[in-house]
């Protein structure tokens, strides 16, 4: 019991603190969760366009060619594709808000500190909900949970996580793969790391065997050498 506890510590001193780099906004449409009202996504952000009821009006005129996929300019495609999704869904709230988002949309953001990656992450949130609104499928569902535990991981400090860890185990481990699969990829090094936490945390035996994976696979992530 001794050694899975050092093995234990060690693994929570080595993961505890997140980092943020540079995350890509989602390049396809995927509709949110239900709202009441329409709230503007950002009002503080002297570079983020509000979306304005003249220019869901001048959508909702627009006449669309069949063919608007087709269209080289990204600009106008995409203004061809928010006219369609007002003319289909109607003028609700989730469409808004998706159109809003997607015109202030950027190839690349640049994250700094953990504020600016949850506020990123809200935004993220509230895009991949109104898409389940009005188009759920599988995949927008599994990316929605997925930036929703993200969320949870940035957000939780010592105390958050050490409660995290006491009332659901699961859920912390649950996490920890997804940011290591973020860090080093999927592959079974990350896999042997959270099976055998999990079993670490529920305070259940690990063969010697499990204990020499456990640390091996700890070591080939965190090695000097990837440092």
């Amino acid at each position: 019991m001794k050694s899975i506890l050092i093995l234990l510590l060690s693994f929570l001193n080595l993961s505890f603190f997140y980092s943020c780099g540079n995350t890509e906004d989602p390049e396809v449409a995927i509709p949110i969760t239900e709202t009441e009202v329409y709230i503007p996504t950002n009002t503080t952000n002297d570079t983020w366009v509000l979306l304005s009821d003249t220019y869901v009006t001048e959508l909702l005129k627009l006449e669309v060619p069949p063919v608007s996929e087709w269209i080289e300019d990204k600009e106008l495609r995409q203004k061809y594709r928010h006219a369609l999704l007002l003319k289909e869904y109607g003028d609700i709230p989730q469409v808004r808000t998706i159109i809003e988002i997607e015109l202030n949309r950027r190839p690349k953001v640049t994250i700094t500190n953990r504020d600016e990656h949850i506020a990123y992450l809200d935004k993220r949130i509230a895009y991949l909900e109104a898409l389940m609104f009005i188009s759920p499928s599988k995949v927008t569902q599994e990316a929605l949970e997925k930036t929703k535990r993200t969320k949870l991981r940035l957000s939780l400090d010592i105390v958050g996580m050490k409660k995290l860890i006491k009332e659901d185990p699961e859920l912390f481990v649950q996490l920890e793969r997804d940011r290591l699969i973020e860090e080093f990829g999927d592959i079974p090094e990350v896999h042997t790391v959270t099976t055998l936490l999990l079993k670490m945390l529920r305070q259940e035996p690990l063969t010697d065997e499990e204990i020499r994976a456990y640390s091996e696979a700890r070591d080939a992530l965190w090695s000097e050498e990837k440092g």
